[in-house]
């Protein structure tokens, strides 16, 4: 508690503060695609009018797969969004992990600003890494 009164004193924030959140909440294969499901959760100051991801889609042996732009559109200041994406042609269970290659664009804020504040993980046995 005293740690938490000094930092705050010295104009510090907590370690939590202003995070970007994306979580892959679901992986559900069917009709010849897989649906991911994430979670957005925006605990910065700043309202995105346009947020977008360049990920890299990863086997269970780390061999590229697939390279995907996700639209997440926008994104409000302390707000939770849940976006889902299809991707065809793709079975769930053939990845082994989502890398959140580069960020951008994030308006207002500049790609690298976003990729500072992104934390991500999974609720799925899909591995995501940043």
């Amino acid at each position: 508690m005293r740690v938490l009164a000094i930092l705050l004193g010295l104009g510090l924030s907590p370690v939590m503060a202003d995070t970007l959140s994306i979580q892959l909440d679901q992986a559900n294969s069917g009709a010849d695609q897989c649906q991911l499901v994430f979670v957005l959760d925006n605990k910065t100051e700043t309202e995105f009018t346009q947020l977008q991801a360049e990920v890299v889609l990863l086997n269970t042996a780390s061999r590229v797969l697939r390279l995907s732009l996700l639209d997440f559109q926008s994104l409000p200041a302390h707000g939770m969004r849940v976006r889902s994406f299809n991707l065809p042609n793709l079975d769930c269970a053939d990845v082994g992990r989502v890398l959140f290659n580069a960020m951008g664009p994030c308006t207002p804020l500049a790609a690298s600003a976003c990729t500072a504040a992104l934390t991500v993980s999974s609720e799925t046995e899909i591995e995501v890494l940043k």
